[in-house]
């Protein structure tokens, strides 16, 4: 019922799960330490409880089933952590071994591989305690906080969800996980601003219906327009410094087919 909302989850790497994980905690921030997605519909439906019309039950059952998700998530978001400071430190040394890249990596996927089927689980659980109204809200809320994580339209992630289309070598996934990584960093503010703005709006419009004024506006187009700069900057690193020419020509058929998919299915 959630697929769509659960779609972003989908972990490529541990540094795609650090992006959402230490993020999240900051931008969530406002006293939430769990460092659960901001936009897993578990925190989604609390923040806009209100908007969705929850009883005070199912607030209550929503409670616990964050803290459930917390319970299981700390463990796995520690390794995520530890995983990409570990691989910070390979990339800073002056002689990356190449065997400790290659386990990093598997250490990665094997993390993606557990963290997706958590989120997918909790999200299910969180749909079967709304009414068929409350899942469609919250589906539209979802999808006005998703974006920016669509993969097809941030050529970096998209390559490395891409890698044995584009037959990558396991050294160059390791370098597009360094500059995901450099991404990661330089776009934690940016994350930071959206997820308070969107916050401050929902707090100054959203709750009295009225729209948001064009100052609001113009805020939240700003920061779009800097996020795209920034996933140009290090998409083209990617392209230029990683990719071969036979690999930048599948990428580019690659975008071209899933755009042309995208306007085919609208």
């Amino acid at each position: 019922m959630l697929s769509r909302i659960t779609l972003m989850f989908a972990v490529l790497t541990v540094l795609c799960a650090s992006a959402f994980t230490l993020g999240g905690a900051a931008s969530t921030g406002q006293g939430d330490k769990s460092g659960i997605p901001p936009e897993h519909p578990v925190q989604l439906a609390q923040r806009f409880h209100e908007d969705l019309g929850l009883s005070p039950e199912q607030v209550a059952k929503l409670i616990q089933v964050k803290e459930a998700l917390t319970k299981e998530f700390t463990p796995l978001r520690a390794q995520a952590e530890s995983l990409e400071h570990r691989m910070q430190e390979l990339k800073l040394s002056e002689k990356p071994d190449e065997v400790a890249a290659k386990k990093l990596q598997h250490e990665s996927e094997e993390l993606g591989g557990k963290l997706k089927p958590l989120f997918d689980r909790y999200a299910n659980s969180v749909a079967e305690m709304l009414t068929p109204e409350q899942r469609e809200k919250l589906m539209r809320l979802s999808e006005a906080h998703g974006k920016g994580h669509d993969e097809s339209g941030f050529p970096l992630m998209f390559a490395m969800q891409s890698r044995e289309e584009l037959g990558l070598s396991p050294q160059q996934f390791t370098k597009l996980q360094y500059l995901q990584a450099d991404f990661i960093r330089a776009f934690a503010p940016l994350r930071e601003q959206m997820e308070l703005l969107q916050i401050e709006i929902h707090d100054k419009f959203a709750a009295t219906g009225t729209e948001p004024t064009q100052e609001f506006r113009e805020r939240g187009e700003s920061i779009g327009r800097k996020v795209k700069e920034l996933q140009t900057q290090y998409s083209e690193r990617a392209v230029k410094e990683v990719l071969l020419p036979n690999q930048r020509a599948k990428l580019g058929e690659l975008l071209g087919g899933e755009h042309r998919a995208e306007q085919n299915g609208r």
